[in-house]
């Protein structure tokens, strides 16, 4: 008699005896997917786990996007997260474990307990200051927190980064056999910033559904932060640039507090 129970499934028989093995016919993302985040039930709220990964972007000054230079940091901690929800791993160093801080994660809470919400994300963040220059981080967040709102889009659309050159104008009389003629000199003078903003993308949100956070992984992997600085052209004195440039506010900002939530760099996305 032959038993085939379907795809993915072997009886073998052999001496008398018969086995069945069963090869594995599922995808799953791996050990290895960089990023990912998962969620589990604990006897405190939720644990939030989520992997290394590597991060490739410009970096560059508010002050002079213009300039800028690629770099490569590996992410091991968490940047930004709500205040005590940080519990770190034992892992000795952070090459020890996979995961962020140390193999350790963040605790989050439904809306049903005080202080929490049923939908949060993930995201890597980033914002360069007037005279610091602009770092991806990890950052853990519930919708419509302070945090959610200081760390969006400036222009709240997009990470765009505008600037122009500033075109100087004289009209110069000028004395020719046939007589008087007037000549535009134009001149290219310094570049202007035009506005701030910073850089959001999110990697996973986490919905709280059916007794469970279920996450969305939005992103896996290593990540290339595009650069958002554009070159808006030539511009007359008549049009000079704002001063300060748009967003200013925005940009103090970012960098300020964010009520409820911690923010640590140290040692959080480190350069290789």
């Amino acid at each position: 008699m032959s038993i085939q129970p379907g795809a993915g499934y072997n009886f073998v028989t052999s001496g008398g005896a018969t086995a069945m093995t069963i090869d594995p016919v599922w995808q799953y993302w791996g050990e290895d997917d960089q990023f990912q985040v998962t969620a589990a039930k604990a006897a405190d709220g939720y644990q939030v786990q989520c992997r290394k990964g590597y991060v490739l972007w410009n970096s560059y000054f508010a002050s002079s996007p213009w300039v800028h230079s690629g770099l490569k940091a590996e992410v091991q901690k968490f940047y930004c997260f709500p205040t005590g929800s940080k519990t770190d791993g034992e892992a000795a160093t952070a090459d020890d474990s996979p995961f962020v801080d140390l193999g350790g994660y963040i605790t989050i809470q439904p809306a049903s307990v005080e202080g929490g919400s049923d939908s949060w994300g993930v995201y890597i963040i980033a914002c360069a200051g007037v005279e610091t220059g602009l770092v991806p981080y990890l950052a853990i967040f519930a919708d419509g927190s302070d945090a959610d709102t200081k760390s969006d889009y400036f222009n709240g659309s997009n990470d765009q980064v505008n600037f122009k050159h500033l075109q100087t104008s004289e009209l110069v009389e000028v004395d020719t056999p046939t007589g008087t003629t007037y000549l535009t000199i134009q001149g290219i003078g310094s570049l202007a910033v035009l506005n701030y903003n910073c850089i959001r993308y999110k990697v996973a949100s986490l919905t709280y559904q059916d007794g469970t956070f279920k996450v969305v992984q939005k992103f896996l992997g290593p990540m290339k932060v595009p650069n958002p600085v554009n070159y808006q052209g030539l511009y007359t004195v008549n049009d000079p640039a704002p001063s300060p440039p748009a967003y200013d506010t925005e940009l103090t900002d970012w960098f300020g507090a964010w009520t409820g939530y911690t923010k640590d760099d140290t040692g959080a996305t480190v350069e290789v």
